[in-house]
């Protein structure tokens, strides 16, 4: 294999093979790698929304706290190489190159031996593992993909597992209730691990609380009362909490929203607990790297196209809807957005239009730039049913440029991450 392009095809020819999960063929394929996942230790993250904030957050006080990191995320926004950070660099060509042809001899032998062909995630997760092992890096922060109990990273043994906030989301796999969809991310807690759960469902909660406590795993369950105050501005969030382990913490993030205080929460509560398992997390560190952490496409303001506010937010479920409801209103109250919107067909249209609809002035509906996109007219008449103004664009380029031409003073683009990281990709001329 000799160029990145090669490399990148060999992955994507993966995706014909859809989603299988399940343990058994990854579990074999590091295996034969000499199992590059013990040679680090690990942070396992699952929930609905926030992993990718909190992977972040994580990732940031352990290199503020002097620790060499990995971090390992889906999905990409402009490039795939994005998922597999070192110390906050994404991996490079020529290294993705090199992994891929450490792994792929081991793929092959594992098909071949009747495991069947790895997945695109799975292969994503070998060459996660493996770049992170050749990197000597000490510790791993790991997204789970999708679920948890039979997510191909379920794999790891972590020094520490977090359950963000569960919602509704990807109902065809994990179940259409929030507790079938707990007992799916419940599976990454493991037998004496210690496990944060972050903000829940009161019923939630307890269900997580009563999994940790069968499988002797200790049990943080974050405490809302803890905040006491969140301030929303244009640059983030202003936080002040009262700690039991750190006392007044006082930081601005960079991410916006109230419920990146939820999340925080979870960060300090996790390294509350990594102290104990012997990483040591000083106070400043974990302010520094709170205030140093960066999550693209999450309430991100692209400054290029001044003096439109134009934001990139990956809404892709109710819940996150609802949180960019309430940031918009907060940040620019009595204010309307026009609003670019695509998202994929295994999402309720009719309930993101019902939730959005409270802060959109008019909106452009797009296809997303995936097999599974819905019907950008069917988004459109689920828009037109609430009395917005609909402009029907297929192509999402075509799209962004109406939407740049709006008198608007603000915009948001939002629906599925695959739509805002191609058009952040245009905004800002990066990415594959």
């Amino acid at each position: 294999m000799e160029t990145y392009e090669e490399a990148l095809q060999y992955i994507k020819e993966c995706t014909k093979f859809g989603m299988k999960l399940g343990l058994e063929r990854i579990g074999e394929i590091l295996r034969r790698l000499g199992h590059p996942e013990q040679r680090f230790r690990s942070i396992h993250i699952a929930g609905t929304n926030g992993k990718g904030s909190t992977s972040a957050m994580f990732d940031s006080i352990l290199q503020q706290a002097g620790y060499r990191t990995g971090r390992y995320n889906s999905p990409h926004l402009v490039s795939y190489r994005e998922r597999f950070n070192v110390n906050g660099d994404m991996i490079t060509k020529a290294q993705l190159i090199r992994v891929i042809e450490q792994i792929k001899p081991v793929l092959e032998q594992v098909e071949a031996e009747g495991f069947g062909a790895p997945t695109e995630f799975e292969v994503g997760t070998a060459i996660a593992f493996q770049h992170f092992a050749n990197e000597q890096v000490d510790v791993a922060i790991v997204e789970v993909g999708m679920g948890g109990r039979f997510d191909a990273t379920n794999v790891l043994t972590p020094v520490l597992s977090v359950i963000t906030h569960i919602a509704l989301d990807h109902q065809e796999y994990l179940g259409d209730t929030l507790e079938k969809i707990a007992f799916e991310k419940a599976g990454i807690i493991k037998e004496n691990i210690p496990v944060v759960v972050g903000v829940q469902e009161e019923s939630v909660r307890e269900f997580l609380k009563n999994i940790a406590m069968e499988r002797h795993a200790p049990c943080l369950a974050v405490d809302e009362s803890q905040v006491q105050s969140v301030a929303l501005n244009e640059n983030g969030t202003q936080i002040r909490l009262l700690h039991p382990a750190y006392g007044e913490l006082k930081f601005q993030l960079a991410l916006h929203g109230y419920h990146q205080a939820h999340n925080a929460l979870g960060v300090i509560a996790g390294c509350e607990m990594l102290n104990r398992s012997g990483l040591t997390i000083s106070c400043d560190a974990l302010l520094a790297g709170l205030e140093a952490a960066r999550w693209p496409s999450r309430f991100e303001r692209i400054l290029t196209v001044e003096p439109l506010k134009l934001y990139l937010d990956g809404t892709h479920n109710p819940d996150g809807a609802r949180a960019l409801v309430q940031t918009v209103k907060t940040l620019y109250p009595g204010e309307k957005v026009d609003l670019l919107m695509g998202m994929l067909n295994n999402r309720p249209m009719d309930e993101m239009a019902s939730i959005l609809s409270e802060i959109t002035r008019q909106v452009i509906t797009t296809r997303v730039p995936d097999p599974k996109s819905a019907s950008e007219v069917e988004l459109g008449r689920e828009f037109a049913k609430l009395g917005i103004p609909v402009t029907v664009e297929p192509d999402p380029a075509k799209a962004l440029s109406k939407l740049l031409e709006t008198d608007n003073p603000l915009a948001v683009i939002t629906g599925s991450f695959y739509l805002s990281g191609l058009l952040r990709g245009i905004l800002l001329n990066i990415g594959d």
